[in-house]
């Protein structure tokens, strides 16, 4: 028990350690924010968002933008997991990417090369920021929403793709190994022995990339990708804060109509499944 006692002191004063160590590096100064100038620039800031822009015109143009939004987020996510899937198939040795025995050397490493080829190819799609696969689509195709949804696109299919490889690679591996036990191939064990196990948790994390598209393509608008975010953009940059709010305010209600029909939806294809 004293030992024990010893290793939890130990790690806590190393993850204090830790924390200060960063803590100056980064140059953290809280008085900044709670002295009397931090204090009186947020209660200014706060001041001007009220009172929000309520008026019919300014409310009524904000529904092409927002429903923009919710078709950049859904058209990327439905694209990411079109790329998404196979890429996690060859990623996941559990799908069925390994040679069964017997099915020769060659084979083998074929399975080999793919899994790490689609495990790199993953890896890179989801370390590139999404805004910077906006600047980038921006500079090929232009301005607007379509740029946005290409990289709502790369970026979802990257993280979803480790999700969907992940979840895999965890069900039982009793089915799966009995079904390659009685000869079946690997299409077959993926579709008997991987998917049935996995498929609640890989329409969870599905629908809730779908959730945080909404938020990023809110952020990519403010790179001119399209969305809400090019709205708040603009009422930032000409210090519209009473807009700014109402904006927010709008990404509020699409988030939280987004988790709640996201889980309606999660709920009822679970139990299906």
């Amino acid at each position: 028990m004293k030992r024990l006692s010893l290793t939890h002191s130990s790690w806590l004063l190393i993850l204090l350690g830790l924390m200060l160590w960063s803590a100056r590096g980064t140059g953290v100064r809280p008085d900044l924010l709670f002295g009397s100038d931090g204090r009186h620039q947020i209660a200014r800031f706060v001041t001007g968002l009220f009172p929000p822009e309520l008026s019919a015109d300014y409310l009524l143009g904000l529904i092409e933008p927002a429903i923009e939004t919710i078709q950049m987020s859904l058209l990327g996510v439905v694209f990411g997991v079109i790329i998404a899937a196979p890429l996690a198939v060859m990623a996941t040795s559990r799908a069925g990417g390994f040679a069964r025995p017997g099915e020769g050397r060659l084979r083998g490493l074929a399975a080999r090369a793919s899994y790490a080829a689609a495990r790199g190819i993953l890896n890179v799609m989801r370390t590139i920021p999404d805004l910077v696969w906006a600047l980038m689509f921006i500079a090929a195709v232009g301005l607007g929403p379509f740029a946005g949804i290409l990289a709502l696109t790369v970026h979802s299919a990257g993280l979803l793709g480790k999700l969907y490889a992940e979840t895999m690679e965890s069900v039982d591996p009793i089915p799966v190994d009995t079904l390659r036990a009685t000869g079946a191939g690997g299409l077959a064990t993926l579709m008997w022995g991987v998917l049935p196990q996995a498929a609640g948790p890989l329409v969870s994390v599905t629908l809730y990339q779908w959730e945080c598209n909404i938020r990023s393509a809110m952020v990519l608008g403010f790179v001119g990708a399209g969305g809400l975010g090019s709205r708040i953009d603009i009422a930032m940059r000409l210090f519209r804060y009473e807009e700014m709010l109402t904006l927010l305010a709008v990404l509020l209600v699409l988030v939280t109509a987004a988790d709640r029909l996201s889980a309606t939806l999660r709920s009822r294809l679970v139990r299906s499944v």
